[in-house]
C-alpha cells in the first residue's frame, strides 16, 4: 500500500506540473514518443535557466566571437530535425572544457573549450551540432520525466527568472544533474546526428573525431577536473562509432567539400 501510495502520489506531481499526456513524433529519433509538457512549456524551463546560467557564470565580452558562434549555429540550425523552436548560442566566460544545452534550445561552450576549437569552423560546428542533438531528440527531458525521477523536473519547471538564491542554487543543481544524465546510448544518438548535420550544413564531419580526440588528450591531462569529460563519456567508442559512419557512407562528401561558409 505504502509503494502505491508513494506512485500515486508521484503521478499527481508529475500531472500538476505537466498536464496531460502528449504524443510526439520526434523526426530526429523518427519514433512518436510520449511527454508529460507542451514544447511553450519546455522553452519556458529553459529560458528561466538560461539566467541562472549566465549569471553564475557570465557571458563572453567578445561581440564577434559570439557573432561566429551564432552564425555556425545557426547554419546547422537550417538542417536539424526540430525547427519550431528558437536556438541560441552563447560562449560563457568560464576555463572549464565544457559545453552543453539547455532544454528549449540553449547551448552553452565554455571559453577552456572554445579557445581549443575556435581556430577550425568545422570543430566549433562539430560541438555544435552535438549538443543541437541532444535538443532535437529531447534527451534532457527524457533524463528529466525518467530516470531522473519528478522531484528534479519539478525543480526546473518551478524555475522563473525571478528566484531567491536558494531556489537559485537548487536550480544549478538541477542543471548539474540534467548535464551528467546523458546515457551511452544518447551520446551515440548525439554523435550519430552530429555526423549528418554537418555533412548537411557544409561542415566536415571528420571535425567530430577530432573534437574526441582532443577531448581524450584533455582526459589524460586533466582526467578529474574537466565536467565536459565528466558528460560525454565512451570516448574511445563514440570515435569508433563516428568512423564507421563516415566509412560506409553515411554521408555524402560532396554535399560540403565544395559548400561556401
Amino acid at each position: 500500500m505504502k509503494v502505491f501510495l508513494r506512485l500515486f502520489t508521484c503521478a499527481l506531481v508529475t500531472l500538476s506540473c505537466f498536464g496531460c499526456m502528449q504524443r510526439y513524433y520526434n523526426a530526429a529519433t523518427q519514433q512518436e514518443e510520449v511527454y508529460f509538457y507542451s514544447t511553450e512549456k519546455e522553452v519556458g524551463i529553459g529560458n528561466s535557466l538560461s539566467k541562472v546560467i549566465e549569471e553564475k557564470f557570465k557571458l563572453k565580452e567578445d561581440p564577434l566571437e559570439q557573432k561566429r558562434l551564432q552564425h555556425i549555429g545557426e547554419k546547422i540550425v537550417q538542417v536539424c530535425d526540430r525547427q519550431e523552436i528558437k536556438y541560441h548560442f552563447a560562449l560563457l566566460d568560464e576555463k572549464e572544457v565544457n559545453a552543453f544545452a539547455l532544454p528549449g534550445g540553449y547551448i552553452y561552450v565554455f571559453e577552456g573549450l572554445w579557445k581549443k576549437i575556435k581556430d577550425s569552423d568545422d570543430e566549433v560546428a562539430a560541438v555544435l551540432a552535438h549538443e543541437l542533438a541532444h535538443i532535437t531528440t529531447r534527451h534532457s527531458i527524457k533524463r528529466l520525466q525518467g530516470s531522473l525521477g519528478y522531484s528534479v523536473l519539478a525543480v526546473l519547471v518551478g524555475t522563473t527568472p525571478s528566484m531567491d538564491a536558494q531556489s537559485k542554487r537548487n536550480a544549478l543543481s538541477g542543471i548539474n544533474e540534467l548535464m551528467l544524465s546523458y546515457s551511452r546510448d544518447d551520446e551515440l544518438q548525439a554523435d550519430s546526428l552530429s555526423v549528418r548535420y554537418l555533412a548537411l550544413s557544409g561542415y566536415n564531419p571528420q571535425a567530430i573525431l577530432a573534437v574526441l580526440d582532443l577531448l581524450q588528450q584533455t582526459e589524460r591531462d586533466k582526467p578529474v577536473r574537466s565536467a565536459y569529460l565528466a558528460t560525454h563519456p565512451y570516448l574511445t567508442e563514440r570515435m569508433r562509432r563516428v568512423t564507421e559512419l563516415i566509412n560506409r557512407g553515411t554521408i555524402r562528401f560532396d554535399d560540403y567539400i565544395n559548400t561556401i561558409r
